[in-house]
């Protein structure tokens, strides 16, 4: 975002459908540039002001301001110049919103156009101005050639939700090394996301656990809020992980999960995940807790053979013991982990079926919880869904992370994990 304010950027083309985000883009501009004339042939400055409140400080200083479609009287182009020409004489190098060009100058044949957008791009050349041009039209147009920057806002649907995409064109004196980017308008702000970047949980001196009536944590609010109300007692919940993401994503779910459902007088088991090794599995769960809680957690290691994988009830049978040890004396509530394409490694096609269905089983008898991981190559993965009260799916898109919720149906949340808990959602809306 900073690119398009820098000094050589003049002239700036924002387009889109209506209600793809560009009145939002243009204000958060104006926002950061501190300075700024908008220019409406639709909206009024004051109800901008109710609508994205960030700007009233500015514009009650007087660093912002506005010129509706009836101020420039029949909204011609030199009134337009004549606005644009005051406004960098009188405010210190503002960002100038024309919004939308198309309506101002739907008047003028393309000849007059041409020599509009040229004149006005050329009363910002030599000062510190900037110059906004939002257009209603992806299309090119003689604008493109004139512009220092072009970027395109895209509203789209993805799997039944809403994603918002931001495509780069051209920025003059920089590289466009990623040319697509997500983006949100959640709370009437313009944020564009980054590529994610991984992160394995760090070891907490302290963690608040969160405690739900009839219903276990995840030790977010957030992730708790977006399966309705926690984990129901005697349920299952499956993460379904997208190709394109690595499987060390899962570990801040884990981490944040275990250590809230163990803190609150529970206890846990995992099972390998294929791609997460013994040492970061355990740094993940076990590192995050204090020591006396540590022994109600039991990462299994299949390396001690500490689980008969021979067949499906040696397994099973093996899993039942390293449960009812953890649990200790206090029979404390467990929540079983499980990866299920490594499971699948060696309990192929219905022995995984019925292996799936028989912990499912004891889950719900015993009021436990079942968490379980699963690929777009995992062959159950659709008969898991169908057995287990809630899922997410974890996909990237344009380099970024992203979840929402199959089951409850979700619009899409960015996922970062640099927040308090390690688990960060953001509404693309």
């Amino acid at each position: 975002m900073e690119s398009l304010l820098k000094p050589f950027v003049k002239t700036i083309v924002i387009k889109g459908k209506p209600g793809a985000g560009k009145t939002t883009l243009s204000l958060e501009l104006i926002r950061m540039a501190g300075s700024g004339l908008y220019v409406s042939t639709r909206v009024a400055l004051k109800e901008l002001v109710d609508q994205y409140p960030y700007i009233k400080p500015l514009v009650e200083e007087g660093a912002v301001r506005g010129i509706s479609f009836e101020d420039l009287r029949l909204g011609s182009a030199a009134d337009v110049m004549e606005a644009v020409i005051k406004a960098t004489e009188e405010l210190k190098n503002p960002v100038i919103i024309l919004d939308s060009w198309d309506s101002i100058a739907k008047e003028l044949d393309p000849v007059e156009r041409l020599r509009a957008e040229k004149s006005l791009a050329a009363m910002v050349e030599p000062t510190e101005s900037k110059l906004v041009f939002v257009s209603e039209t992806a299309e090119s147009s003689t604008l493109d050639y004139l512009a220092d920057a072009i970027v395109v806002l895209e509203d789209r649907e993805v799997d039944g939700a809403r994603m918002r995409y931001i495509a780069w064109e051209k920025i003059r004196g920089t590289p466009i090394p990623q040319k697509r980017y997500i983006f949100t308008l959640h709370e009437g702000r313009f944020r564009m996301f980054q590529p994610s970047a991984i992160r394995r949980p760090e070891p907490t001196r302290e963690f608040r656990p969160i405690k739900l009536e009839g219903a276990y944590s995840t030790g977010s609010i957030q992730l708790d809020k977006l399966l309705g109300r926690g984990i129901p007692k005697g349920s299952g919940i499956l993460f379904l992980l997208g190709r394109e993401v690595f499987s060390h994503v899962i570990l801040p779910f884990i981490a944040t999960m275990i250590s809230n459902f163990v803190i609150t007088g529970g206890s846990a088991v995992v099972l390998p995940i294929a791609g997460i090794s013994m040492r970061a599995m355990t740094e993940a769960t076990v590192g995050q807790l204090p020591e006396e809680l540590k022994s109600k957690i039991k990462v299994v290691d299949v390396r001690k053979e500490e689980i008969d994988l021979a067949s499906p009830e040696a397994a099973l049978r093996d899993l039942k013991r390293i449960i009812k040890e953890t649990r200790g004396e206090e029979e404390r509530s467990c929540m079983i982990i499980a990866g299920m394409d490594f499971l699948e490694y060696y309990f192929p096609g219905k022995d995984l079926r019925a292996m799936s269905l028989d912990i499912m089983g004891q889950v719900k008898d015993t009021e436990d919880t079942a968490v379980f991981i699963v690929r777009p190559s995992t062959k159950i993965r659709d008969e898991l869904e169908d057995l287990v009260d809630s899922s997410l799916e974890i996909n990237m898109m344009e380099g970024t992370l992203l979840l929402r919720s199959r089951k409850p149906p979700s619009i899409y949340y960015h996922l970062d994990f640099t927040g308090e808990r390690g688990i960060e959602l953001t509404p693309i809306v």
